[in-house]
């Protein structure tokens, strides 16, 4: 090896769904060469994993299943290095980090370390390994759902925490975003608790609990999900897993966000909607439904002004081989900012969140364009004509519901309503 150059390896496995597998095989080997600025590597599928029955393939797109190794070319550390997208969605973002680098005693964790210790719960079916066994499956957490939120409360304050809650808070150091959340166990089944960010000024776990019942009314599919009470009179959102399916939850399903299948980052500004919508196209098991609930959802994000809408909080579940589904939707909530703007562009030529927009780009989504203004019609009647409901099924604060209401009516403005009749 040449000097300077350091040699990273790492197995990595997958539950296989043919198989109703509680326990993950080892599908491939990830080699990387790292050296002062930049980092190469290989990425193989193991002889005896594409061999195996129902053998799929981490990302048909990117990584279909092949004898030869993928060479990873050279790419700066600076922008990520060579680690492909599809693994890089294994690693846990903003709140994951710091769950790990207070287990850690501060030290912040390698990209490596990131993998090898958050195999329990991170979201999909891949896990890592430094060796070619995998790692043992894990049980349901039973933890009290109060004792988690002290655990995460005390992490966010910088305070002293016992070790009994020390090992409630890594139930959560392999989910995604900057959020304080973490895996639960609820009516036997495994659940993401999302709780309090230091600093909130609004109760975003209620607000969450809105925009998805508004979502399902929309005919969007949404997780099972709740708000539980934890004290101190603040509240958790609870949603049910849709990665995690069998006997207590032994059996995980392989997920793919919309920036893995399209191999674009999802902290740049590239890709689109209508990108999304063709690989839906090409992979999904039932394309016409999925494209029309795409359109949906992204007609719902305009409505409701979430432009947290990014690549990564997009995504869709294996259902065998190379075949796949749209996920669920989640992480949809209003921001209450009116900025005017997506994260996801609609189709690729501007940031604007515009409904107009929207509708010129339905036969992306194989709708026509008196289809898709007849979808945003509906849509906006209810989410504007019922969203006082569902905010008081959630017993949402009298401050927070007129905030709501003062967004919605700016946001009607910023996206072009009016030329729907609202």
């Amino acid at each position: 090896m040449t000097s300077g150059i350091s040699e990273s390896v790492l197995y990595v496995g997958l539950y296989l769904m043919e198989e109703q597998a509680t326990a993950p095989v080892t599908a491939a080997l990830l080699k990387l060469e790292r050296g002062a600025l930049q980092e190469s590597g290989h990425f193989a599928y193991g002889l005896g994993y594409l061999e195996r029955p129902g053998a799929m393939a981490l990302n048909p797109l990117s990584l279909p299943l092949q004898r030869d190794a993928f060479r990873l070319p050279p790419r700066l550390l600076r922008e990520g290095g060579a680690l492909p997208l599809t693994l890089r969605d294994a690693l846990p973002d903003a709140w994951g980090l710091r769950v790990l680098a207070h287990e850690l005693g501060g030290r912040l964790p390698s990209e490596r370390e990131q993998l090898l210790l958050t195999n329990e719960d991170r979201v999909g079916a891949m896990v890592f390994s430094e060796n070619r066994d995998m790692p043992p499956v894990a049980d349901l957490p039973h933890d009290d759902l109060a004792q988690l939120a002290e655990a995460v409360r005390r992490l966010q304050y910088d305070m002293d925490i016992p070790k009994p809650l020390k090992r409630l808070l890594l139930r959560g150091g392999s989910l995604g975003g900057a959020r304080p959340k973490a895996s639960f166990a609820h009516d036997h089944a495994l659940w993401l608790a999302k709780f309090p960010a230091a600093g909130d000024p609004i109760d975003v776990q209620t607000l969450e609990a809105v925009a998805l019942g508004l979502a399902a009314n929309c005919g969007i599919r949404v997780p099972q999900f709740t708000t539980l009470p934890i004290g101190r009179g603040e509240t958790a959102f609870l949603s049910r897993r849709f990665d995690r399916f069998g006997e207590n939850a032994r059996q995980r399903q392989h997920f793919l966000s919309a920036g893995a299948l399209l191999d674009i980052p999802y902290q740049s500004s590239d890709g689109s909607y209508v990108d999304f919508a063709r690989v839906i196209r090409r992979l999904s098991v039932r394309p016409g439904a999925d494209l029309e609930e795409l359109f949906r959802r992204m007609v719902f994000n305009l409505l409701i002004d979430n432009t947290d809408d990014h690549l990564k909080n997009h995504g869709m579940l294996c259902m065998g081989g190379d075949r796949y589904l749209l996920s669920p939707a989640f992480d949809i909530v209003p921001q209450l900012t009116n900025l005017g703007y997506q994260m996801l562009s609609v189709d690729g030529t501007t940031q604007e969140s515009s409904l107009e927009l929207a509708v010129q780009s339905a036969p992306h989504f194989d709708l026509s364009p008196d289809r898709a203004s007849a979808i945003v019609k509906g849509m906006a009647g209810m989410v504007y004509g019922q969203w006082w409901l569902h905010a008081g099924m959630q017993d949402v604060p009298e401050v927070l519901r007129k905030r709501l209401q003062a967004c919605f009516q700016r946001q009607k403005e910023i996206i072009g309503a009016a030329k729907f009749g609202f």
